[in-house]
C-alpha cells in the first residue's frame, strides 16, 4: 500500500523534517531528533500532527443507547461539551480499538479511533447501528488533528485565542469549539498522549498550513517547537501507555492491558462484558507490564522473549528510549506470576530487566492536571 501524504507534508518539508511512513501515512518523524524533541515536550512545549486521526461522527436520538451498548464505558454519564476514555471489543472482550468519545451535543457523538482502525471502526458501527436509526460517517479529512503538548502549551495557546482555557473552563476530556489562530470553527479538546498538560485541536484542513505556522511562531518564545512521531513513542511509553496493533488488540482484553479502571459497572450489555466481568473479579493469567532495562541496553526488538528462571513467560510488545527517566523502556505482556512490580526478569539475549507495573515518568499524572 502507498503511504498517503497528509495534509502538512509539505510544511514539513519547507520545515526539512524527516519523514517516514507510519500506519501507512507518509508524516514527519523528526525535525532536529527524538530526544530533543521528547525533552521540549517535557520542559516547554511541541506541536504534534496526529496524522490519519478522524472523527468519526455519531448521530441520532438514540444515540446514546447505542454507544452505552457498543462500548465499555458509560455513554449516559457524558454530558456535551465532554469526552470519556475506553474500549470497543468484541465478543471474546479483545480491543476492536480503544478510543476516546466527545459529545458535542445531546444526539451527536465523535468518535476518535486509532489512524489506522477508522475504516474498520466505521464500518463495526455502521452496521450495529442499523437496528438504533443513527448516522455514522467518518468525516475524513474535514478536520486535521494537531496536539499541543507540554506545560507551556496552555500559555501557547492562549496567545492564539481569547477563549477560557482555565482548569475550570475546559477540564480534563473537555471540549470546545471556538476561534484559533484567526480560524473559525476549531475544535479543542483536553486531551494528549504524553503525560502532560495539553490539547488536541482539530483545524478545519483548508486553514492548516497558515494555522500550524501561526500557532508554532506565536509559541517559539515560550520553548514550542515542532515535533514528530518519533518523540511521541519515548513520550507516551514513559507513561505506559499502549497503542491498538503493538500492546493491545482484538486478542487482549482491557484488564490484561491494566486499562480495567476504564470498564465502569453499568447495566447496558455490551459485547465482551461478561469476559471482562469475570477477569475483573477473578483474575487474568497474564498482565501488560512495564519493563526497565539497564541504562545503555539496546532495545528490545518486537516480539523478544522474556523469561524466569530460563522459562519463556511472555514477549515484548513495544519498546523506546525514556529519555526522561534515563533508560530504555519496554512493554510486554508476561504470566501474572511473574508481573509483581519490582520483579527481576531476563530478555533472551539474558539481559536483566525490572517489571514496573505503574508508569514511571509522573506516575500520580499530576502534570496533565495542571
Amino acid at each position: 500500500m502507498t503511504a498517503k501524504r497528509t495534509p502538512l507534508y509539505h510544511a514539513f518539508k519547507a520545515r526539512n523534517a524527516e519523514m517516514a511512513e507510519k500506519a501507512h501515512f507518509l508524516t514527519a518523524n523528526v525535525f532536529t531528533d527524538a530526544k530533543s524533541e521528547h525533552e521540549a515536550v517535557r520542559n516547554a512545549a511541541g506541536l504534534f500532527e496526529i496524522f490519519g486521526q478522524f472523527l468519526v461522527d455519531v448521530a441520532g436520538a438514540k444515540a446514546e443507547t447505542f454507544l452505552n451498548e457498543t462500548f465499555v464505558a458509560d455513554m449516559s454519564k457524558v454530558a456535551p461539551g465532554r469526552g470519556i476514555y475506553g474500549g470497543i471489543l468484541n465478543e471474546n472482550g479483545g480491543f476492536i480499538d480503544d478510543v476516546i468519545t466527545y459529545r458535542p451535543a445531546q444526539d451527536l457523538f465523535w468518535v476518535v479511533p486509532a489512524p489506522h482502525r477508522v475504516e474498520k471502526v466505521e464500518a463495526y458501527l455502521k452496521e450495529r447501528g442499523k437496528p438504533y436509526g443513527v448516522h455514522v460517517v467518518s468525516l475524513g479529512y474535514r478536520y486535521v488533528s494537531l496536539s499541543l503538548q507540554g506545560p507551556q502549551s496552555r500559555a501557547c495557546l492562549e496567545r492564539v485565542t481569547s477563549q477560557d482555557l482555565s482548569g475550570e473552563a475546559l477540564p480534563g476530556f473537555g471540549m470546545v469549539k471556538t476561534t484559533v489562530a484567526g480560524v473559525d470553527g476549531v475544535v479543542v479538546t483536553r486531551t494528549g498522549f504524553t503525560g502532560e498538560l495539553g490539547y488536541e485541536l482539530w483545524v478545519p484542513t483548508e486553514h492548516i498550513e497558515s494555522f500550524y505556522d501561526t500557532v508554532l511562531e506565536a509559541g517559539k518564545p515560550l520553548g514550542l517547537v515542532p515535533c514528530g512521531a518519533g518523540s511521541m513513542g519515548s513520550l507516551r511509553i514513559e507513561k505506559r501507555y499502549p497503542i491498538w496493533g503493538r500492546d493491545i488488540g482484538e486478542d487482549t482484553t482491557p484488564v490484561e492491558a491494566g486499562l480495567g479502571w476504564t470498564v465502569k459497572p453499568k447495566n447496558a450489555s455490551y459485547p465482551g462484558k461478561a469476559v471482562v466481568e469475570r477477569q475483573k473479579q477473578d483474575g487474568v493469567e497474564r498482565a501488560l507490564v512495564l519493563l526497565e532495562l539497564p541504562f545503555g541496553t539496546v532495545l528490545p526488538a518486537i516480539g523478544t522473549v522474556v523469561k524466569f528462571g530460563g522459562d519463556p513467560i511472555g514477549k515484548v510488545t513495544s519498546a523506546a528510549h525514556g529519555h526522561t527517566v534515563g533508560c530504555g523502556l519496554a512493554l510486554a505482556y508476561v504470566q501474572i506470576g511473574c508481573a509483581g512490580d519490582g520483579q527481576v526478569l531476563t530478555l533472551e539475549d539474558g539481559t536483566g530487566v525490572t517489571v514496573r507495573r505503574a508508569a514511571v515518568y509522573d506516575p500520580k499524572s499530576v502534570r496533565s492536571r495542571a
